[in-house]
């Protein structure tokens, strides 16, 4: 199979006119979705769009999710929770997505992608204010009202990817320069803070490359078995944004007094739990 790069459509939805798995039927043909992707689609199961990609959304995403409401949130705020929670239902969504290249599935994994984006701006403002007394009480209803306000345009607009892509960005944005501005320029949060953010950033900048490559570059790389750089996106998208949850997690921990530590599993996934006070004498 010929693959041909992504192109935009005068309705800028996003497309690959010429491909052949455009044409290839299956159980969920036609593809309401505004948004098609590299690898072939249905070429393992006539029920499944894309396979690599729905497998690696649970394991490259919702996973890192479970992790954390398994074994993070050392502080038990429920902020910590729901984004853990958010992360975890992004992959089903993604899943969702790739498997059927459906409009309803779509909108289940990029809306809580933007979800997830305003929580964590809630939590870095909200880093340093003492348990139960939030320094900007009425934050939690503003955000929602955005949320909500978010998602009406969403829905609006759902056929327009580039509106997702710039709401999403935006937001992106100014949660990186608050990052920068609160552990990196103030130092807040101490070291452990300032490298899993840096670790975060990292690493989902290194996976947005492969996103690029992915959807701009689709003719000039192939793998496998229908395997696309789409999956490392994935992985690192997962995996970057479950950093910057536990680095808000350590910032918090810092700021409340309240012994923690940064512990792994498998040597290579951190969370953060809270040391018995017994230890500690």
């Amino acid at each position: 199979y010929t693959h041909a790069p992504l192109q935009v459509t005068t309705d800028c939805t996003i497309d690959y006119p010429t491909l052949p798995f455009q044409m290839t039927d299956g159980y969920w043909s036609p593809h309401t979705s505004s948004i098609e992707f590299c690898e072939q689609n249905y070429l393992h199961h006539n029920a499944i769009v894309e396979l690599h990609n729905v497998w690696s959304s649970l394991a490259g995403i919702s996973l890192f999710g479970f992790v954390g409401m398994t074994y993070g949130n050392a502080t038990t705020e429920i902020r910590y929770f729901l984004a853990y929670l958010t992360l975890f239902l992004i992959g089903v969504g993604s899943a969702g997505l790739h498997g059927t290249m459906h409009w309803v599935f779509q909108s289940s994994d990029e809306l809580p992608m933007i979800y997830l984006v305003v929580l964590m701006n809630f939590m870095i403002a909200e880093h340093g204010s003492p348990m139960g007394k939030p320094k900007y009480p009425r934050l939690p209803a503003y955000l929602s009202s955005l949320m909500v306000v978010n998602t009406l345009i969403y829905y609006t607009f759902q056929q327009f990817y580039f509106v997702f892509l710039a709401t999403y960005i935006t937001l992106l944005c100014h949660e990186v320069y608050m990052v920068y501005t609160l552990v990196f320029k103030k130092g807040v949060g101490g070291k452990v803070t300032r490298n899993l953010n840096f670790c975060s950033l990292f690493v989902y900048l290194a996976a947005s490359v492969f996103w690029m490559i992915d959807m701009f570059y689709c003719d000039k790389f192939s793998f496998s078995h229908g395997m696309t750089f789409h999956i490392i996106w994935h992985f690192g998208a997962g995996f970057g944004a479950y950093l910057g949850i536990v680095s808000m997690e350590n910032c918090r921990c810092v700021a409340l007094g309240k012994p923690c530590e940064l512990r792994y599993i498998f040597g290579i996934i951190p969370y953060m739990k809270l040391i018995a006070t017994s230890k500690l004498e």
